[in-house]
């Protein structure tokens, strides 16, 4: 029996993994029917060990579930953390770690993550963030006013 090989990328910690090699319960009970459709009828597979494999497979389904269920709180956390820095003044690094800053405007989800929308036009991923500054005050004509 020859393998492929599995070639593996690199993504960012928030991006899942997406290649044509992952298997679902599905396809395991598939490969278990199939298993028991060809087995010796001279030696058929024990309740033991058919059991053992259901039980397999229903951890793989909870496993696949739970992952599920904590990316999506993750990327609402992230959301969360981002919306509090609406209106504020933030610097980071762009994808080429050149300096960027800005007013957030909104937030966005992009690639699995989150990023600020800046008054500039341009964006800037939450976990490239490398500053956060209080929202400019509006701009005022004199340093001081006096009340007469």
């Amino acid at each position: 029996m020859t393998t492929a090989p599995i070639n593996n990328t690199t993504s960012s910690p928030n991006q899942l993994q997406n290649t044509k090699f992952n298997l679902k319960p599905q396809d395991f009970i598939n490969m278990m029917v199939t298993q028991l459709q060809h087995q010796d009828p001279t030696q058929p597979a024990s309740n033991s060990e058919l059991l053992s494999q259901m039980s397999n497979i229903g951890q793989l389904e909870s496993s696949t579930q739970l992952q599920t269920s904590l990316a999506s709180m993750t990327l609402q956390n992230s959301i969360g953390a981002a919306s509090s820095l609406i209106g504020k003044s933030v610097k980071g690094l762009d994808v080429n770690n050149n300096p960027i800053k800005g007013l957030v405007n909104s937030v966005q989800v992009q690639n699995n993550g989150v990023a600020l929308q800046l008054d500039n036009g341009q964006s800037l991923d939450l976990a490239r963030v490398t500053d956060i500054g209080a929202a400019p005050g509006p701009a005022q004509a004199g340093s001081a006013t006096s009340a007469s």
